[in-house]
């Protein structure tokens, strides 16, 4: 058994080891991929991702299975052996047969602390995988409905051309909406939720959730928090997940802009939630994810943060990828008999070639290096030069658009005159008392004896539906009066019972829809004689019908009338007149009263024609902001100011720290990574030295 053990444990840690170069190449092909070289939609991203992590998964999956098939199992301990016991991390390995042509480190030692250490990783991350869906279904129990909210989910379902049913409730111990189930989607909403969000960004709120139904999304959540257990050892599968959660995400986002129409709407929303956010659950989706990925999200959807391709990552990517091809077939790694082996290199005579030919063109390629950057950067518009300490550097502040700068001037001006409205002291006043009431309701029901009562009412409840639950002997009792009824309506709408009926009627004189059974009315003589000779004339069968009709109606009544049934029934009308009691407590409604009140204000609070003038006149600035940056014109600029740049020999090296003197009329530039082209950045500065002195001769 313990070799059995120790066999399990190399070919695990041996897939361990693939693993990771494995997923470090689906990694650099998929940063490639996605490096914006073509223009991509987020959903294709998200989708390539989810292709990448699947393919990492099964391909690990597949070499664990590989390995075993191809081990050369030992069911006993030997002390000799004639033959490898290890697989090889490559198939077909050659055997090593000049041991002097390569390296060897034994690794055979090593093999099952690898393998010990990753079972309790995944037992450590599949309970928390458990603990995390426990927390969801609990979640899921204690939910409150709402009726009216529900009607409009189901419009706005409707509209996004969702075809599953989704149910929208409150839950009180979640900070931001959230969506869980696959087969019965279930989108979760804070109840504090209305309080600082309008109606319209409830709307776009909601939409964003929809969007994460219509697509699937929790599923794929689902099996990535499961690939993610499987592989947590690995950095590249966590990379990868990133990625997977930020295209989510802002897939949701697109669909939701698309359908609105009102970004700014939406971007405010997602700010005031997050505000708001102080728990993460894994497995559900919410609307905000990560707070570093929420201002990426909110310049992307207010389309000021203008995607461009990044060709420092590409080169980054494909130059490691290169590399570790072309090291693995120099090299050429193996495991064989429990060591890690590689190819011998003589790297010295390598190195000393590379430096004799270095040596030859070093000089010239110097002198000529600063004067090429020296005049790319001159003959590149908006390029500024500072000199400090004999070094010329080179910087740009970016596309300067002055109607374009005066609108963000503008849009800031109205942001900052909002956030001195909703951070006065009123408002934050309101805020406090909605969340001290909000606090005090939370206690009560959360108290010790209303949890009792509410215990006890369940009990009942599932003790009475297992006595009383089983209906098939009522079902089979209305069944069987179901087909006597039938067959007595039959008889008594045939032609012949029609005419007998007549004939009697006119025999004894009694008008039609003469009511002799109603109160002030006294039935006489021939009415007695009609219903005699009535009755003798209907066939026995049909009599029967009626007596049968009878008897089952009595098993019926007997049936839901036993001592032990109306025993249990009042049981549980006595627990529910307990529950509703404590509802009904003079103090909670009160506060409930109070909690109502501060909501009102609130909502009037926000309702100030002020703020909805201010909020009217940056929507009105936003749309004509997009107008602008839409309009052929600045479209025409920006190409100039980008092919400008590219005249640029840039040097992007982070580590140069300079103080760029900033002018006076000019605003100071947004931050942006240097790599990236967009309409605001702030490109690292490019260091000129001096040029060398001419080598003097011996």
């Amino acid at each position: 058994m313990e070799t059995l053990l120790h066999n399990l444990s190399e070919v695990f840690a041996v897939s361990i080891i693939h693993s990771l170069w494995q997923c470090l190449v689906i990694y650099l092909l998929l940063r490639i991929f996605l490096a914006d070289i073509v223009r991509l939609s987020a959903a294709v991203k998200y989708k390539t991702t989810v292709t990448a992590l699947f393919t990492a998964t099964g391909w690990f999956i597949y070499t664990l299975f590989a390995q075993a098939a191809n081990y050369t199992w030992q069911l006993t301990a030997q002390t000799v052996t004639d033959g490898p016991q290890h697989l090889p991390l490559i198939t077909a390995l050659k055997e090593i047969t000049h041991a002097n042509e390569r390296y060897e480190v034994t690794i055979e030692r090593y093999l099952p602390y690898i393998t010990t250490i990753y079972i309790i990783g995944l037992l450590f991350h599949t309970l928390r995988l458990a603990s995390a869906w426990f927390q969801m279904q609990q979640l899921k129990q204690n939910a409150v409905p709402d009726s009216q909210l529900q009607k409009r989910l189901n419009q706005l379902s409707v509209m996004l051309n969702n075809k599953r049913a989704v149910i929208v409730s409150y839950a009180n111990r979640i900070d931001v909406p959230c969506v869980t189930g696959y087969l019965k989607p279930l989108i979760l909403l804070p109840l504090s939720l209305s309080t600082y969000l309008s109606a319209k960004e409830v709307e776009a709120i909601l939409l964003h959730e929809l969007a994460h139904v219509k697509r699937n999304d929790y599923l794929v959540n689902l099996l990535q928090h499961v690939m993610s257990v499987i592989l947590f050892f690995n950095p590249f599968v966590l990379l990868m997940n990133r990625i997977v959660n930020q295209e989510r995400e802002n897939s949701c986002d697109d669909m939701v802009v698309a359908l609105t129409g009102e970004p700014l709407v939406y971007a405010q929303a997602l700010l005031k939630i997050e505000q708001n956010n102080v728990r993460y659950l894994p497995l559900a989706l919410a609307a905000t994810g990560k707070k570093y990925h929420l201002l990426n999200r909110i310049e992307r959807i207010m389309k000021t943060k203008k995607p461009m391709t990044n060709i420092r990552h590409v080169v980054l990517a494909f130059t490691i990828l290169l590399g570790s091809i072309t090291s693995i077939a120099w090299l050429n790694p193996a495991i064989g008999s429990g060591k890690l082996s590689v190819k011998i290199t003589n790297f010295s005579g390598i190195i000393n070639s590379l430096n004799s030919i270095s040596d030859t063109s070093k000089k010239s390629a110097k002198a000529s290096k600063a004067t090429v950057a020296h005049k790319s950067h001159v003959a590149a518009k908006g390029v500024r030069v500072y000199t400090k300490n004999g070094k010329t550097y080179y910087y740009s502040t970016g596309m300067e658009d002055p109607k374009l700068e005066a609108m963000g001037r503008q849009m800031d001006e109205y942001g900052k005159q909002l956030d001195k409205y909703y951070g006065s002291a009123d408002f934050k006043k309101l805020e406090q008392g909605l969340e001290s009431k909000g606090k005090e309701i939370e206690a009560f029901y959360n108290n010790p004896d209303l949890k009792r009562i509410q215990d006890s009412q369940e009990k009942v409840s599932h003790e009475f539906e297992a006595a009383y639950g089983d209906n098939s002997e009522p079902e089979k009792i209305g069944k069987q009066m179901e087909a006597i009824g039938k067959k007595m309506d039959t008889y008594y709408n045939s032609p012949e019972f029609k005419a007998m009926n007549a004939k009697l009627m006119k025999k004894y004189g009694i008008p039609e829809n003469y009511n002799y059974s109603s109160s002030g009315y006294k039935r006489d003589e021939n009415y007695d004689k009609y219903q005699a000779e009535l009755k003798k004339n209907i066939p026995a069968e049909v009599t029967g019908y009626s007596d049968d009709m009878t008897k089952l109606g009595e098993q019926m009544s007997n049936h839901f009338n036993t001592p032990e049934r109306k025993a249990a029934q009042e049981k549980m009308r006595s627990m529910g007149d307990s529950m509703r009691r404590a509802f009904n407590n003079p103090r909670i409604k009160s506060q409930q009263d109070e909690m109502r009140k501060l909501g009102e204000q609130m909502r009037a609070y926000t309702a100030n024609p002020e703020v909805k003038k201010l909020q009217q006149q940056m929507k009105a600035l936003g749309e004509k902001m997009r107008e602008y940056t839409n309009s052929p014109e600045f479209k025409k600029r920006a190409e100039e100011w980008k092919n400008s740049m590219k005249a640029a020999n840039w040097d992007f090296n982070d580590n140069f720290n300079v103080d760029i003197p900033t002018p006076p009329d000019v605003p100071t530039p947004v931050t942006a990574p240097a790599a990236i082209a967009i309409p605001v950045p702030v490109a690292a500065p490019m260091v000129v030295p001096p040029a060398p002195p001419a080598p003097t001769k011996p």
